[in-house]
């Protein structure tokens, strides 16, 4: 299946059953933004559920040599979402497969792309008038460390995992809501281990989710219980979560967010990327 094409290059889709050996290939890229987990998150999802509209694509069918590929998503959000990567230190085919994303008011934003994979994505935002690009620290924790992490909540308080009914709360407040991205919050919490605290009145007052890329993320504490180290405990239990499965524990924090960074370095987490979203 041909998605798009450009000059005479086109994305053809790697089917589901050659998933496995695309992850095969990535066993070594388990830190990386667009590595490992995410091509592991994406195969178990459309396993999970094959109505998802996800597709993995390679430069015209070629990718057993060096691991080019996009994941495009329709979350039922506004804007779509790419990820990609290669294993090659030549970007050249990486940036005609990007090349072959569209450039209309719709376009893809391009997600959780790693520091050395920025020459691939200048060429393709010439193709508009105006982009956008957040910049977030990417942080790692070792699984010795994230085995000492305690995570027995303070009296009054229950952590157990979300549930779809708790989406729009979620989304209210989370800082890079768009249009339709409570879809978004719904797919996470359906699909991936997450973590709420609630207290005695069932409330839910803080949380952390697990990203596409099998990252921490959307951690957030309503306002009314702030400063109590909530935040610091939904970390450490996803964390810990997360590590039971075998997984990595990483987490993007934006770059200018100097307060969580700091959370995430006080438990240990270490700095070992810069990771971007651009959009038009």
């Amino acid at each position: 299946m041909s998605l798009l094409q450009f000059n005479s290059h086109s994305l053809v889709e790697i089917t589901p059953s050659e998933g496995k050996l695309l992850l095969d290939l990535y066993t070594q890229k388990r830190r990386e933004s667009t590595g490992y987990n995410l091509i592991n998150n994406y195969i178990k999802w459309t396993a999970q559920d094959p109505q998802l509209d996800i597709k993995c694509f390679s430069l015209d069918g070629d990718w057993k040599n060096d691991g080019t590929f996009l994941i495009c998503v329709n979350n039922g959000a506004a804007q779509r979402e790419a990820y990609f990567n290669t294993l090659s230190d030549n970007l050249e085919r990486l940036t005609s497969a990007l090349l072959c994303l569209p450039s209309e008011s719709n376009a893809y934003l391009l997600a959780a792309y790693g520091e050395r994979l920025i020459p691939a994505v200048s060429e393709y935002k010439k193709k508009f008038e105006e982009t956008k690009t957040t910049q977030t620290a990417w942080y790692a924790a070792s699984k010795e460390l994230v085995a000492t992490f305690s995570t027995e909540p303070p009296v009054g308080i229950e952590l157990r995992s979300l549930q779809i009914k708790d989406a729009p709360t979620i989304n209210e407040i989370w800082p890079h809501r768009s249009p339709g991205s409570v879809e978004f919050v719904k797919r996470l919490i359906r699909n991936n281990v997450s973590v709420g605290a609630y207290d005695e009145e069932g409330k839910l007052i803080a949380w952390c989710l697990r990203l596409p890329i099998g990252a921490l993320g959307l951690l957030q504490v309503v306002e009314t219980h702030k400063r109590l180290g909530l935040g610091s405990l939904m970390v450490r239990y996803l964390s810990r979560k997360i590590s039971d499965l075998g997984d990595e524990v990483m987490a993007p924090v934006v770059t200018e967010n100097t307060a969580s960074r700091k959370m995430f370095e006080k438990l240990g987490f270490q700095k070992i990327d810069n990771v971007y979203w651009t959009w038009s």
